[in-house]
């Protein structure tokens, strides 16, 4: 396994933040209430998807309450889609964030026709404080969009500005079943230190680039974060690589399947065990599908996935930004990950704050009935798109099947990774 050295990261880190921070060019942005032009809309729900692995499966869910309630829907890559809102009839758009350059998109689909709604899915896990919200969630943004779904109450009392805000759950929830396996799915997290298709420094730059002004306090807090993660990443590598050793060398007889974060480079990761594999399904749902115990970096989501999928999980070392720091049995050796492996235990906690009952349509169906657009819809798809290598990482190559199986209607592809579907067909 490649060696990552913290120092030198986080000193690369402050000399990019340093370097951004003079050359700063933005203001910093306070919440104002935006005036919008006056649109109607199509029952057409727009689903644009950044990451296949962590987001797919959630979409569809919402896709097919959508095509129930009568929507027509819009549903593949975010990059193609992103830039279509000349060009496809006025509907309503699903955003995934509400960082800078989300508001920026925002701001051009609402210009032309359509209605914004927001699901913060980077929250998933994290958990909701005022202070993290405002440093992950720009203001313009939240003053864009027509409509911001809460996952839970927590989120919803931590939410920093006033908008039309719904608790409507979050999918991603409704998208695990119950295990029927016995692999030991270690889940790596080190997304930030070993980025697939970038630098370090090129994703340092860009990741600063999604929060607010680095003159503002709200900018700082979201490089302290981001600088944070990764120091946390570096702190618990070695306990990740040394207890996948353990579990291999504990359990001969049982695969320990390896998983890698979505945007992290696999290829660094090699083991010299039999039983020690690499995880290539795309989805964590399907990986918790076939395991029978969970080991995860502290702060990370799939402490929650597990929960949610009923599987007995681990959690390596303390710290992370998310909930799952306070799931779950801790170990912070590996004899102890491999004692709390064996004994098997579930966590008992509740996490209905956290996450609501999924209600996500209701809204939206408002939006088009008291917005409704007469006439027929014209959707005009521009050519021409190429994805890069750093794209097809993020969403791999997809056919109609795989999306029909998850919206349980047939689909039109009509460009890559992204497809049609209609309430009738």
């Amino acid at each position: 396994m490649r060696q990552f050295d913290k120092s030198l990261l986080l000193s690369t880190f402050d000399k990019v933040l340093e370097r951004q921070s003079r050359s700063e060019a933005r203001q910093r942005v306070t919440f104002v209430r935006v005036e919008k032009p006056k649109r109607s809309v199509f029952p057409i729900l727009y689903l644009p998807v950044e990451v296949k692995a962590r987001e797919l499966a959630a979409k569809g869910v919402i896709a097919r309450q959508a095509l129930g309630a009568g929507f027509n829907v819009v549903i593949g890559s975010a990059w193609p889609l992103m830039g279509w809102y000349k060009s496809l009839a006025p509907g309503i758009i699903l955003f995934k964030t509400m960082n800078a350059m989300d508001a920026h998109n925002m701001a051009l689909w609402a210009q032309h026709g359509h209605f914004i709604a927001a699901l913060d899915d980077e929250a998933f896990g994290i958990r909701a404080t005022p202070d993290y919200l405002a440093a992950t969630i720009h203001p313009h943004a939240s003053a864009v969009a027509d409509v911001v779904c809460a996952q839970g109450p927590a989120y919803a009392r931590a939410f920093p500005f006033p908008v039309s805000l719904h608790v409507t759950g979050n999918p991603r929830a409704l998208t695990y079943s119950a295990s029927r396996g016995n692999d030991i799915l270690v889940c790596l997290q080190s997304g930030n230190i070993n980025n697939y298709g970038r630098s370090f420094e090129e994703m340092v730059s860009k990741t600063l680039g999604l929060g607010q002004s680095l003159q503002s306090a709200e900018g700082l807090a979201w490089a302290r974060i981001l600088r944070e993660s990764i120091a946390h990443e570096c702190d618990v590598l070695p306990l990740v690589s040394a207890t996948i050793a353990a579990l291999a060398e504990a359990f001969p007889d049982r695969k320990v399947v390896v998983r890698p974060h979505p945007v992290e480079d696999p290829s660094i990761w090699s083991f010299p065990y039999s039983n020690v594999i690499m995880d290539k399904s795309e989805s964590v749902a399907d990986s918790l599908g076939r395991a029978g115990n969970v080991v995860f970096v502290s702060g990370c989501t799939t402490g929650l996935d597990a929960y949610l999928a009923g599987v007995p999980a681990v959690r390596l070392g303390s710290g992370g930004h998310g909930i799952s720091s306070e799931m779950h049995i801790s170990a912070s050796t590996p004899g102890d990950a491999v004692e709390a492996v064996r004994r098997g235990e579930r966590w008992t906690g509740t996490i209905t704050d956290h996450l609501a009952d999924l209600d996500i349509i209701n809204p939206l169906m408002e939006i088009h009935r008291t917005n409704a657009a007469v006439g027929a819809a014209q959707i005009a798809i521009p050519t021409g798109f190429e994805p890069t290598e750093f794209r097809k990482q993020k969403f791999s190559d997809t056919g109609n099947e795989e999306i029909e199986q998850l919206v349980g209607r047939p689909c039109q592809r009509i460009a890559w990774n992204t497809f049609f579907a209609t309430p009738g067909s």
